[in-house]
């Protein structure tokens, strides 16, 4: 079976790569949220825990960005949970 390409390198423009869904993106923000809040950390602490700026931070927080895997890695290491606790819904109240 041949490689599955994706990308520049499959015939794709840039501007056509897909993006993730806000609501995944709330879903990051809010568990980030809560577990940095829970430790007691304000963004810039967290940020310096995860070699990233707090400024990203606060985008994530906010559902800005569509972070990486690398990204989601750092985040979950700093706030001492796993990648995929960070993509978990979490319950209403």
């Amino acid at each position: 079976m041949p490689p599955i390409s994706t990308g520049a390198a499959a015939g794709h423009k840039p501007e056509t790569r897909r993006k993730a869904s806000l609501e995944i993106r709330r879903r990051l923000a809010d568990q980030v949220r809560h577990r940095r809040d829970r430790l007691g950390l304000t963004q810039q602490e967290l940020a310096m825990a995860c070699g990233l700026n707090g400024k990203y931070i606060a985008q994530v927080e906010q559902a800005l960005l569509n972070v990486t895997l690398s990204t989601l890695e750092a985040l979950a290491k700093g706030l001492g949970c796993t990648e995929s606790a960070l993509l978990a819904r979490r319950p209403r109240k």
